[in-house]
């Protein structure tokens, strides 16, 4: 508050500074209530990826389980055959193998010698 030379108060100093302070508190107040909502907003979607995210791998991980499953039967099947099987089935296994590592080998340097020459 300030004194008014004769020694009194001056009341409309004070009301004016009042009110600029009301203005300025009701000018925060209304930035905050705007944070809030942006930071509200922002809360829900992340909530909303979450539960996304949550079904997607929940969808995965059933994936995955059905996959080990097949693969385990399969690999009992091939330790069955494999403890039934002779000798040349053995070697026409390797021989296959082969082969196609051969096949795989001579696509990729035809591909280099003739496929790749780029011209800029």
């Amino acid at each position: 508050m300030r004194r008014t030379p004769g020694g009194g108060y001056n009341d409309m100093d004070d009301i004016r500074n009042s009110e600029i302070i009301e203005r300025e508190n009701d000018q925060m107040l209304s930035n905050l209530q705007g944070k809030v909502h942006a930071l509200k907003s922002l809360t829900i979607d992340i909530g909303n990826e979450v539960k996304e995210q949550n079904k997607y791998l929940n969808g995965m991980d059933n994936d995955f389980d059905f996959g080990e499953g097949l693969l385990g039967s399969t690999m009992k099947r091939l330790q069955v055959m494999a403890a039934k099987s002779n000798k040349r089935f053995t070697l026409y296994l390797v021989l296959f193998s082969f082969g196609v590592f051969l096949l795989i080998y001579y696509i990729i340097k035809w591909r280099s010698w003739f496929g790749t020459s780029k011209s800029d």
